[in-house]
Parts: C-alpha cells; sequence; structure tokens
C-alpha cells in the first residue's frame, strides 16, 4: 500500500491563479510607463513569473489593455443602470451621476489616466467595442441633461451632443492634476466639479448649490 505521505507529494499542485495580480500590474506598468513602452515580460517581471506564463491568461498585450478598459466599463454600466433606477428628479439625477461619475474617475486615477492617454492604441474589434462604451455614455449624459431641461423648460440653443462632450472633457480633466495624496479630498473635488458642470449646463449658478 502507499504511504500516504508520498501521495500527498505526488499529488500534482493546484495552478495559482495570476489573473487578478497580472492586471493589478498591468495596469500599473501601462499607467507609469504608457502602454507602448511596456512589455509584456516587464508584467511578467512584475508578478515574479516567467512570460510564458502570463500568456497562459492573455493572447497579447492588447488583450490586457482592454481587459483594463472593459473592466472600467462594468463598474460604469453599473453606475448607470443604479443612477437610472433612482427616485430623483431630473436636475438630482443629473448632479448624482456627475458627482459619482467624478468620484469613479478620481477613485481609479491609474485607470482613468491610461484609458484618455492609450485607449487609441486598441486596434479592430477591440476598438470598435471601447468606441461603443464611449458612446453610451455620452448618449447616457445627453438623455440626463435632456431630462433636466424639460423638467425646468429650459431650451437650449446649443446641440446636446456638444454640451455633454463640454461636460465630459472638462470633468474628465481632473486626471491629470488629482493627486490622491493632495490637500484635496476626492469627494470636495467632485463636489466642486459637479457644481461646475451644473453651472455650464444650465448657463448660471441656479443650480451650483446645495
Amino acid at each position: 500500500m502507499a504511504d500516504p505521505a508520498e501521495t500527498v507529494e505526488r499529488a500534482p499542485r493546484e495552478r495559482r491563479n495570476r489573473d487578478p495580480e497580472m492586471m493589478r500590474a498591468a495596469l500599473a506598468l501601462f499607467s507609469r510607463k504608457g502602454y507602448s513602452a511596456a512589455s509584456v515580460q516587464d508584467v511578467a517581471d512584475a508578478i515574479g513569473v516567467l512570460k510564458g506564463s502570463v500568456y497562459h491568461y492573455i493572447g497579447s498585450k492588447e488583450d490586457l489593455l482592454f481587459r483594463i478598459f472593459d473592466d472600467a466599463h462594468v463598474e460604469n454600466e453599473a453606475l448607470m443602470i443604479e443612477i437610472a433606477a433612482l427616485d430623483l428628479g431630473p436636475v438630482e439625477k443629473l448632479r448624482t451621476y456627475l458627482e459619482r461619475s467624478l468620484l469613479v474617475t478620481l477613485n481609479n486615477i491609474e485607470r482613468t489616466t491610461l484609458y484618455f492617454r492609450d485607449w487609441r492604441y486598441l486596434t479592430g474589434e477591440r476598438l470598435e467595442t471601447i468606441s461603443k462604451h464611449r458612446r453610451q455614455y455620452d448618449i447616457f449624459l445627453r438623455d440626463l441633461i435632456a431630462a433636466a431641461y424639460k423638467a425646468e423648460g429650459i431650451e437650449s440653443h446649443v446641440q446636446l451632443k456638444h454640451i455633454s462632450s463640454f461636460v465630459i472633457g472638462g470633468t474628465n480633466w481632473v486626471a491629470d492634476w488629482f493627486k490622491p495624496d493632495g490637500a484635496d479630498s476626492a469627494e470636495s473635488i467632485a463636489r466642486d466639479y459637479t457644481n461646475m458642470a451644473l453651472s455650464a449646463i444650465f448657463g448660471s449658478q441656479e443650480h451650483s448649490s446645495r
């Protein structure tokens, strides 16, 4: 009869799932070095495995970039679904979405920086998918603004697509300078930027204070 200890020794070791660790390393490296300058070897070195082990989880370096952005989309899509279901008036729903989306940006600063700097490195179907996601965010914001205008009896002489792109560009610019350990908290910045965005949307200070 075989010794139980030998049986345990001979049993194959369970493969450790390095996927979450790999994704964290890829995000940190791509954010710090830039997608084009970082390599799969860099990711492998960061988590202490052979390069071939990384390819157990991905087909190419571009897969890493796409997965980072797709994870962000899953989070943002959940936020949009939650906002749409809120029992709030149109203006407060718009305010809540702006503030909470800004907090997502500020609390994921590496990912946000990478997204706006390097998303164009994607190609083919991956690029089409991310571009579709970008349009989804834009349309969602336009619909919130349109509902708020209707509730307030406002007729805008500016196209909604221009308003939404202005707001998205202005609020996302915060990722370029925000420091998590800086003097201003993410919450205070999100609140101030939301107020400024609402002032731009409504053309007055009427909706900028709580």
